[in-house]
């Protein structure tokens, strides 16, 4: 079957969950869910019809279509709507079908598995608010506790649990009082009385390149000021719009936020100097080192993975001394001095080759070190644990290799882009990597160019190798050039930054290479991995085959350059 015809297949199957749901066949619903492997998704969907069964459709879609699409924000209220309407819904049909019960926790089960629902995915691609509560929302399904940290997204998560008394009206005015609770803006300290702006497409869409608006908020955002992601800034004002000002911040905040710097300030103006330019112009750059205790998640889930970390680990290691063996052995090139070769005294008489001997050429290897880059956006936090682990099985194995090693993480916030050193490439323990935490955006192209200054003076080949999503996105924007408009540090022009980022390295002799760990689809994924990393990259979503696909990769750099 060729690939159109399964993807209307599964189209149809999609449809006709929804139908036989709603009990009717005239209308064409909103959006269809399906899996990562594109099945359809039998709850999310029968979820939708049973909407249309219950409600009011006409009320429900005016109200989506006329009031929160038309808001800045409205992406996210969207997606927020839809997590009450499946709350709801769920718990009106749940008598006449049982069975619903299961479907849901099948469901839940999944979406935790592969974190990710093409569904939501398509409606929005970071609104990781309403996917941290979709997450928390699965696990109580499961019987565990929603797991979220911040009493404001608690709160709001309790809002949201619409119940299967309420009508369509009520479901409405719920949604209206928890924009009004949870997402009420402030204009100067004073609230203001309109809880959504109003906008055409056209000019919602120029407002959203103007003043670029994003889905991670901070603690002032949930104070109910909608400041920067990081909240304070020096220069003392209250700016509404994500990204459209963030002030520079001074190096005892940056201290205080994320630690001890690790260069003078007069090392880090001269890297800031060189490397803040053209769209980073406005950005600032933070360099430490992780002094905390490793995240108990991330240590909890690798004693949880001991028998696969331990095969996994033989293999990779295994694999790393071989090459390192093979790739150091002297070669035996013929000569015309040296050791004679009985075998090619033919040469000298049938061919007069008078390369008869042999000589040792000396190894070309010269010893590499390694940094292993974690992208630490909030992002990758339901990944979080698995990043950590597989960053640790890599640490481990080339460590047991003899390949000198330093790990960090990265991400950025308010306008800054921080690197953590996880390991010194002087350091004898690994476990550091255990206090990776997902955090903020990820502002790749300028966290690329910047690792070069980790290194510092180590001679011999150097490999970076990233972990990382491939999809770098930052809540301060690519600043106007001229009458223009500034843009979102988001989509093509972030991964075209990101790719003459990886150039930068490469022209200064670093080798780089991609694992990538993903919540998107397959496909997207390897059309955005190819234009960063071309081929030097493989696709690992969980942590089989690592010793497999990294050591392919590893033994391919390691036979690639004679020296």
């Amino acid at each position: 079957m060729s690939k159109e015809n399964l993807h209307a297949q599964r189209q149809k199957r999609a449809l006709n969950i929804v139908w036989t749901a709603a009990g009717r066949y005239d209308f064409r619903p909103a959006f269809l869910s399906f899996y990562a492997d594109g099945e359809p998704d039998l709850y999310l969907n029968s979820i939708v019809g049973l909407v249309h069964r219950h409600y009011d459709a006409e009320k429900l879609t005016a109200y989506l279509q006329n009031t929160l699409d038309k808001s800045l924000l409205g992406e996210l209220f969207t997606e927020l709507f839809w997590l009450g309407l499946e709350a709801a819904a769920y718990e009106k049909e749940l008598p006449a079908r049982p069975v619903l019960a299961s479907l849901r926790r099948q469901h839940a089960a999944r979406f935790l598995r592969e974190d990710v629902d093409l569904s939501f995915q398509q409606l929005m691609m970071r609104q990781e608010l309403a996917h941290n509560l979709k997450c928390a929302r699965c696990r109580e399904i499961l019987g565990g506790k929603p797991e979220l940290l911040n009493p404001w997204d608690r709160k709001l998560y309790k809002a949201l649990q619409f119940t299967g008394q309420m009508r369509t009206d009520d479901i409405i005015a719920a949604m209206e009082g928890i924009i009004k609770r949870f997402f009420r803006f402030h204009w100067y300290g004073a609230p203001r009385k309109a809880l959504h702006f109003s906008l055409s497409p056209r000019l919602k869409a120029l407002l959203h390149k103007i003043l670029p608006l994003h889905s991670r908020y901070g603690e002032d955002f949930a104070a109910g000021i909608l400041l920067p992601a990081t909240g304070g800034v020096d220069c003392g004002e209250k700016f509404f719009w994500p990204g459209a000002k963030v002030g520079r911040r001074s190096e005892a905040e940056l201290s205080r936020l994320y630690g001890e710097p690790l260069f003078s300030q007069e090392r880090l103006s001269g890297i800031e100097g060189k490397l803040c330019r053209g769209i980073h112009r406005h950005a600032q750059l933070w360099f430490t080192r992780e002094t905390g205790k490793p995240q108990s998640e991330n240590w909890d889930f690798f004693q949880q993975q001991q028998m696969w970390f331990r095969t996994e680990l033989r293999e990779l290691t295994r694999r790393l001394q071989n090459a390192l063996l093979v790739h150091r052995q002297p070669m035996e090139l013929p000569a015309r001095s040296g050791r004679l070769a009985p075998g090619w005294v033919w040469r000298g008489v049938k061919l007069q080759d008078s390369r008869v001997f042999t000589a040792a050429e000396k190894a070309s290897y010269a010893d590499f070190s390694v940094m292993l880059l974690l992208d630490a956006s909030d992002s990758r936090k339901g990944r979080q644990m698995v990043i950590a682990t597989q960053a640790y099985l890599l640490a481990e194995a080339l460590g047991l290799a003899g390949i000198r090693l330093a790990a960090a993480s990265f991400f950025s916030q308010g306008g800054c882009t921080i690197l953590r050193l996880l390991k010194g490439f002087d350091d004898t323990s690994n476990q550091g990597i255990f206090a990776y935490k997902a955090q903020g955006w990820n502002r790749d192209g300028l966290a690329l160019r910047a690792v070069p200054e980790l290194w510092g003076e180590i001679p011999g080949r150097k490999l970076l190798f990233i972990l990382t999503d491939a999809d770098p996105s930052d809540e301060q924007p690519i600043p106007a050039e001229g009458l223009g408009t500034a843009k979102n540090y988001g989509g093509l022009p972030a991964r075209e930054d990101a790719a003459q980022g990886v150039k930068y390295l490469k022209a200064q002799g670093f080798a780089v290479m991609a694992l990538i760990n993903s919540l998107i689809s397959a496909e997207l994924v390897t059309e955005a991995a190819g234009k960063i990393y071309g081929s030097s990259y493989i696709h690992l979503q969980d942590l089989s085959h690592m010793a497999s696909k990294v050591g392919d990769m590893l033994e391919k750099e390691i036979f690639s350059h004679d020296g």
